[in-house]
């Protein structure tokens, strides 16, 4: 009877159409999703959703093959709170749907009186602890059938134009899905290659000065910090403290990774790389460094032992989460860090990818501001160096270091003229 019940309420559901604070429940993993598109080139996954997580329907989008995107509040997991995009297919939805909790009370007989207490109960008690084994066997399903369902629409049909398939692995090595049980590693998928999290500039120009910035600890061993009162996240950062190949053992020896986009602005996307080799802050290497075209702010997930961060260009870089090495990407370390003195020895790092690199490097102090000094840019094997003034033009004692170019036009203008090649 108790399934009858429920089986109606989703042929209701189904009949009539989604409606707003309707509740869903995952049953495998799903892309949640920046926007309605859901094309498999569309690069707006946000994050990966593990089943069980639960959203409450905010608004609908019907597709001509009569599936739906369902943009929805979070309402567990890591992420309760955010609103997301999710695809809905109508022959194989892997999730739950119940009428949200209003919309029982409006049609209270005492049949939908009992269903909606049996969701309440279904949202407030948390879930029995799966063996990882049975968990494991469930996400391998999920994922092959996710492949059936790609395979099976690509044949003579056509692309399908709005599938949505999970981005689980990255150049199909093995990795833990996020939200998998710990010891799902090595778990074979269909290799995708990896899928860098877009997310545009809110601004153009940072309107803010000088802010005390604060950080705290984040699983995967990484700092997201803040300014001022702002509470939005502004800047991530982790380091490499050794004995590894790039940071030998010593006292206070490290490299730091700092990931900069203060208030969403286009002109505060940049990283630095400090090469600490002892506590004497005047033989710290300073390299302050921006990529361009900037079409994303900077964003950092963690997948089993890979640390992935998307830079501003769009492409991605990977680095040991333990170790805090570069492993893969556009970026690569090409040297060790130095052993310390006060001559200019920055960090060795390349740049391998299909945009422009900028590049200041000093000893000791802000390499963004040094009157006399040298910004070298280059793009795949071609550079040229042009004055520091050019770019960081704000050479005052209280300067907070803004980019000159806000604009990648005026910026790809710039350099066409000072160094014969553009973006």
């Amino acid at each position: 009877m108790r399934f009858l019940k429920h089986a109606l309420i989703l042929f209701i559901v189904f009949c009539l159409g989604f409606k707003g604070g309707d509740i869903v429940e995952l049953e495998g993993y799903f892309n949640a999703r920046y926007s309605a598109n859901f094309l498999k080139s569309t690069k707006n996954v946000k994050f990966v959703m593990p089943p069980g997580t639960r959203a409450r329907i905010e608004e609908t989008k019907k597709f001509n093959s009569g599936n739906y995107g369902l943009k929805v509040e979070l309402t567990s997991g890591p992420h309760k709170g955010e609103s997301v995009w999710v695809y809905y297919n109508t022959a194989n939805p892997s999730m739950k749907l119940y009428p949200g909790e209003k919309e029982m009370k409006q049609n209270a007989s005492t049949e939908t009186v009992e269903v909606a207490t049996q969701v309440k109960t279904t949202k407030e008690t948390p879930a029995l602890r799966v063996p990882a084994t049975e968990t494991a066997e469930k996400v391998i399903e999920n994922v092959s059938q996710a492949n059936r369902v790609v395979q099976e629409q690509g044949k003579a049909g056509g692309p399908c134009s709005d599938c949505e398939v999970a981005q689980l692995t990255s150049r199909g090595e093995s990795v833990t899905p996020i939200g998998a049980p710990e010891g799902l590693v090595n778990w074979t998928a269909k290799p995708t290659q990896d899928t860098p999290v877009i997310n545009p500039p809110t601004r153009t120009v940072n309107p803010y000065g000088l802010r005390s910035v604060r950080c705290s600890s984040k699983q995967g061993g990484y700092d997201v910090c803040s300014y001022g009162d702002d509470p939005t996240p502004g800047k991530f950062k982790f380091y490499n403290r050794g004995p590894n190949k790039i940071v030998s053992s010593g006292e206070s020896r490290m490299r730091e990774w700092s990931f900069d986009f203060e208030a969403g602005a286009r002109q505060s996307l940049g990283f630095s790389i400090s090469d600490m080799p002892n506590s004497t802050i005047s033989q710290t290497q300073e390299s302050y460094i921006v990529l361009l075209p900037r079409k994303t702010l900077p964003h950092i997930r963690v997948e089993g032992n890979k640390q992935i961060v998307t830079l501003p260009t769009g492409e991605t870089v990977t680095f040991n989460t333990q170790t805090k090495e570069v492993i893969g990407g556009v970026l690569s370390e090409t040297g060790a860090l130095t052993s310390g003195g006060k001559a200019l020895n920055p960090a060795k790092i390349s740049y391998s990818g299909n945009g422009v690199m900028v590049r200041v490097d000093r000893v000791g102090e802000e390499p963004r501001l040094q009157r006399n000094g040298t910004a070298t840019i280059s793009k795949q094997g071609r550079s040229c160096k042009v004055p520091v003034v050019d770019l960081w033009p704000d050479q005052s004692s209280s300067s907070s270091a803004r980019f000159k170019y806000f604009s990648d036009s005026d910026f790809d203008a710039y350099i066409k003229r000072k160094c014969g090649f553009g973006l």
